[in-house]
């Protein structure tokens, strides 16, 4: 019975084995599509508000696949903290594009006048493809990579905003936390402090992320607003979800209007091994604050 079990079995890998040689030249797999996508390299981050009649938002869209018919991009403002509707402000059918929008292309989509558009408002952008074989593309159906990772440059989803003067005194006070997709902030936490940093372009978050581990965080802020985050530690990587890992440490982008308090900012994350040094990371994130 063993040798009929071992005949049997020799029989079977050969059958696999011939098979496996006469499909050699065959794809496993069917043949992929590479699909319509559009990523953009932003030039220009913000609209100046010393400029409003000139300074423009945006930079130059690219289809690396070269099967893109058209893109276009929707915008709505947000001021104050109400939103209008969205209407489409530019569209193109040739890449490399340039893609620039100001508050006057911005105020005539949207039926209102320059004169309305305030410091500190906010404007979000939705991108949609259309491909050569009709196809649309939206953010929604981007993967999670294109969808989440900076470096992708996804032309689907931008937010920019009307620059103000940065003052460090107006933007000192109480946050309440507006912004949290990715749930880095820990133990319900809903407010944080803002304080004075060692200059007049910083400004401290105290322990943002609400961890037991209470780490500030310092932010070095443009006269125009735009913001950026030095790698520091930002908050307990065991309260998350890791043992055996030194404190997460982030690194990020973003704005800082003090005329209308707002903080928002995207960072990306880098945690270590402890005892071995290796160093890893586990995603990006996003956070955004508006001052009571």
């Amino acid at each position: 019975m063993k040798n009929s079990l071992i005949k049997l079995f020799c029989l079977f890998a050969i059958m696999i084995f011939v098979v496996a040689c006469e499909d050699n030249d065959k794809a496993p797999f069917p043949p992929t599509e590479n699909g319509a996508f559009v990523y953009v390299d932003i030039e220009s981050t913000v609209i100046d508000v010393t400029d409003i009649a000139n300074s423009t938002y945006g930079g130059v869209l690219y289809a690396p696949s070269e099967n893109v018919a058209s893109h276009s991009f929707s915008v709505r403002r947000v001021s104050e903290g109400v939103a209008s509707p969205y209407a489409e402000v530019y569209s193109t059918t040739s890449f490399p594009s340039e893609f620039r929008v100001g508050a006057t292309e911005i105020s005539a989509a949207l039926g209102i006048d320059v004169s309305d558009i305030l410091p500190g408002d906010r404007f979000d952008f939705v991108g949609t493809t259309v491909g050569m074989d009709g196809r649309v593309v939206t953010f929604d159906k981007l993967g999670t990579d294109l969808a989440g990772e900076t470096g992708q440059r996804q032309a689907y989803d931008l937010v920019t905003f009307v620059s103000c003067p940065f003052v460090q005194s107006d933007a000192i006070g109480t946050y309440t936390i507006t912004g949290d997709p990715d749930g880095f902030v820990l133990n319900g936490q809903t407010q944080f402090e803002v304080i004075a940093g060692e200059n007049a372009n910083q400004i401290i978050m105290v322990n943002p992320f609400g961890g037991n581990e209470a780490y500030d965080i310092a932010i070095n802020v443009s006269d125009a607003g735009i913001a950026t985050i030095p790698e520091q530690t930002a908050f307990s990587t065991l309260e998350i979800c890791c043992p055996g890992f030194e404190a997460t440490r982030i690194d990020g982008e973003g704005f800082v209007f003090s005329c209308s308090g707002t903080i928002t900012f995207s960072f990306g994350t880098s945690i270590t091994q402890i005892g071995t040094g290796a160093q890893f990371t586990f995603g990006s994130g996003s956070f955004a604050a508006q001052k009571n």
